[in-house]
C-alpha cells in the first residue's frame, strides 16, 4: 500500500513538472515572437515618418499618392499561425512600398531645390531604418532557432506557432 502511493505521487509529480514545462515554453515562444512583431511595427513606424518627410520634399503629391502605405497588422503570437501567406504578402507589400518610396526620394534629393534639412532627417531615418532591420532579423532568428529546437518544436507544432519570416528583400519577388 504505502509503495503504490509513493507510485502515484511520484506520477503525479512527473505530470505537473512537464505540465509547467510546457506552459513555461510556451510563454518563452511567445515573448521571443512578440519581440520580433514588436520591431516590425517599428519598422512600419519608421517608414510612415520617412513617408511624411518625402511629402515634404515634394510639391506635387500626386506622385506619392500613387505609392500606398501598407497598414500595421501585428501579428498575435499566441493565435492560429495558419496564415504564413497573409504575413508573406504584407512583408512583400511593405518592402515594395519602401522601394518605391526610396527610389522617389533619391530622384527628389538630385534635384537642386530640396531641402537640407529634411534630406538629414531622411538620412537619420535611413539609419534607424536600418538598425531596426537588424534587430528584427535578430529577433527573428532567435525565435525561429527556438521553436526549431529539440524538445520545444514538438510544442511549437502541437501549440501551432509557425516560424516567422525573414526581412530579406532577396527572397521576394522583385515584380510589382
Amino acid at each position: 500500500m504505502k509503495r503504490t502511493l509513493w507510485i502515484y505521487c511520484l506520477i503525479i509529480i512527473l505530470v505537473g513538472t512537464g505540465f509547467l514545462l510546457v506552459i513555461d515554453t510556451k510563454n518563452k515562444i511567445i515573448r521571443k515572437g512578440e519581440l520580433a512583431d514588436k520591431t516590425f511595427e517599428q519598422i512600419c513606424i519608421s517608414y510612415k515618418k520617412r513617408f511624411s518627410l518625402a511629402k515634404q520634399i515634394f510639391p506635387d503629391t500626386l506622385k506619392l499618392e500613387k505609392v500606398t502605405v501598407p497598414a500595421i497588422q501585428p501579428v498575435s503570437s499566441g493565435s492560429n499561425t495558419n496564415n504564413e501567406n497573409s504575413i508573406y504578402d504584407y512583408f512583400k507589400a511593405n518592402m515594395h512600398f519602401q522601394r518605391k518610396l526610396d527610389s522617389m526620394i533619391m530622384l527628389a534629393s538630385n534635384s537642386e531645390g530640396s531641402n537640407e534639412i529634411i534630406e538629414v532627417k531622411l538620412k537619420n531615418n535611413a539609419k534607424e531604418i536600418y538598425r531596426l532591420k537588424i534587430s528584427y532579423h535578430k529577433y527573428t532568428k532567435d525565435y525561429n532557432t527556438f521553436i526549431k529546437q529539440f524538445p520545444r518544436n514538438y510544442y511549437a507544432n502541437i501549440l501551432n506557432f509557425a516560424p516567422k519570416v525573414y526581412y530579406d528583400e532577396n527572397n521576394l519577388n522583385q515584380g510589382d
